[in-house]
């Protein structure tokens, strides 16, 4: 157990909890528990290590009167993002014609709000948060334009490599890199064993021969 992620997170919900009114504050309380916990701890914490910006249950109001709580929104410019934990068991539950089409209003609405939204599934954030990362690593770079400064520091070839594993879903390997820089691999190898000397990459697979590689968690600068 992360015990600064446990630290900040009671200490952050506890202040929206005292900040809301209203549905806000009963969907605070009751409603927001383990699947949007579990996607701040498994896939957004590991990345960003902080909740600043981040408002649980945020309401958010349509034209015609309607409110929707996505389950995150991250507010900065130049547009939110909302962010959702979505349980198949309850989507296959209350699965009906009307259960589907409110479903989809509600996001379009999300999308008319100019809000960005990623949503990310309960069992993907159990099974394989390293993917989740991923995502919550891209809409920094996409959306936000953000790069870590100490990544802006490597050398043109490795801030190539930290670049690909960010945008590469599943772990790198020697044959990916040498695709993507155009060098053998006596220099690719060079330049991951200088990566993973400074703790920007770890081994993802094999013992004795490492096969492939991934991102070491490092929360983003901004």
């Amino acid at each position: 157990m992360d015990q600064r992620f446990e630290a900040e997170y009671n200490t952050w919900l506890a202040k929206h909890i005292s900040e809301s009114r209203g549905e806000r504050l009963r969907r605070l309380k009751y409603r927001h528990g383990f699947g949007e916990k579990l996607l701040l701890q498994q896939a957004w914490w590991p990345v960003v290590e902080s909740l600043e910006f981040l408002y649980p249950e945020y309401e958010l109001i349509t034209p015609d009167g309607q409110y929707y709580y996505p389950d995150f929104v991250y507010i900065r410019p130049p547009q939110p993002t909302c962010l959702e934990a979505d349980s198949f068991s309850s989507h296959a539950r209350d699965a009906d014609r009307d259960t589907f089409a409110r479903g989809l209003d509600r996001q379009n609405e999300i999308e008319f709000a100019n809000c960005h939204i990623l949503r990310f599934s309960i069992d993907k954030l159990k099974e394989d948060p390293l993917s989740c990362q991923q995502h919550i690593r891209r809409m920094l770079e996409q959306w936000y334009e953000e790069e870590q400064l100490d990544l802006l520091a490597l050398p043109l070839y490795q801030r190539e490599i930290v670049r690909l594993a960010i945008r590469t879903i599943s772990p790198i390997t020697v044959t990916m890199v040498c695709e993507c820089l155009g060098k053998n691999r006596k220099f690719v190898y060079k330049q991951i064993d200088e990566l993973v000397k400074i703790n920007w990459l770890e081994p993802a697979s094999g013992a004795q021969r490492v096969r492939s590689y991934k991102l070491v968690s490092r929360g983003f600068v901004r």
